[in-house]
């Protein structure tokens, strides 16, 4: 670990998540688009109707470090604004020899999706491929000129690494930049190809957050209703995992209810703070009521997103690959620290 690295600083993006309104049309396309390991559909049995389970779709790629998912939504999404245009937005890592791959399978399997593009405009150099699902949420393929270790080391069948970068709309772009560097450990990137009006932030091990300014609050959040559960997950280091929650939980105030019980307008939702709440997992709801605070935060946008834990692979302790620290072994600890506290 560098002697200059920032506390509680987000390595990677481990996992992102979106929302749909046909989850077996989704599972097909990520693996259509992407040559990802299909996986089981949850929640979809009476013994999960019965007991209320969200219906829900998580793909992996292989080591366990990446991941991709989805949740069924209860409302019809709004219409997207246009390929590379909408945000929220995940990225890919691809190399640039394999880009004339990337758009025969996306042809082959008619996914919407643009030309190459070469832009710097976004913190980095290279080629971006804009592409989306069939409800309209925005992905692209990013071959950067400079390829950090670890992006492409966790791939699929098809030549697809680890998520480079997401980009989220933000109606403050420096109210943006205080919240990450307070609680995430990132700090803008000063780059003069950069577009105006963009904040990025460079993650520890090469990939990128990045805010666009905007008028409004993106539509598809999980800060307000009706969506719920799109979320980005933020790999820290293993022994940073509870000191940044708990950082946040000194420092934010808590949602007052469980987003299903929300009452409040579109409007009064978006003037909401940056705060902590439920995360709708079964590890959520058990943290939540261990502990009286959830373990997911949101942006003063609306954006979800809650903490994972890394645990080196290489033998110089960066997080370039890393072994994934389960919510669940975070939990028990915590538990156990709470039970030793009651005893004293």
């Amino acid at each position: 670990m560098a002697n200059d690295e920032p506390r509680g600083a987000v390595h990677w993006i481990d996992h992102y998540v979106v929302g749909t309104n046909d989850m077996v049309a989704w599972a097909d396309w990520a693996l259509n688009a992407t040559g990802i390991t299909r996986r089981p559909i949850v929640g979809i049995t009476t013994a999960a109707r019965k007991k209320n389970v969200p219906i829900m779709c998580f793909l992996w790629w292989e080591g366990g470090s990446c991941r991709v998912g989805a949740f069924l939504q209860s409302e019809v999404y709004p219409p997207s604004k246009g390929l590379g245009k909408d945000t929220p937005r995940c990225g890919f890592y691809v190399r640039s020899d394999d880009i004339d791959l990337h758009l025969r399978r996306l042809d082959h399997h008619k996914i919407p999706h643009t030309d190459p593009i070469r832009t710097a405009a976004e913190g980095d150099e290279g080629t971006a491929i804009y592409f989306e699902d069939p409800d309209g949420n925005q992905y692209e393929f990013w071959a950067p000129v400079h390829m950090p270790e670890g992006a492409m080391e966790i791939c699929t069948s098809e030549k697809v690494g680890r998520i480079s970068h997401a980009v989220y709309g933000s109606r403050d772009l420096a109210r943006t930049a205080v919240f990450f560097d307070k609680y995430c450990g990132l700090q803008p990137v000063n780059n003069p190809t950069i577009a105006e009006g963009m904040l990025v932030l460079r993650l520890r091990a090469g990939g990128r957050i990045v805010y666009k300014l905007v008028d409004r609050v993106d539509e598809r959040v999980a800060g307000h209703g009706p969506w719920w559960d799109m979320h980005t997950a933020l790999t820290v280091r293993e022994n940073e995992f509870l000191p940044n929650y708990r950082r946040m939980w000194e420092g934010l105030p808590e949602e007052e209810n469980a987003k299903e019980k929300l009452s409040e307008s579109v409007e009064q939702q978006d003037a909401l703070p940056a705060r902590t709440g439920l995360h709708r997992s079964p590890v959520g709801y058990k943290w939540k009521e261990i502990y009286q605070r959830g373990d997911e935060f949101y942006d003063w946008d609306g954006h979800a997103f809650h903490f994972y834990g890394g645990i080196p692979l290489k033998e110089d302790g960066s997080l370039a690959l890393y072994t994934p620290k389960e919510q669940e072994e975070y939990l028990r600890e915590l538990a156990e620290s709470l039970k030793n506290r009651a005893r004293t």
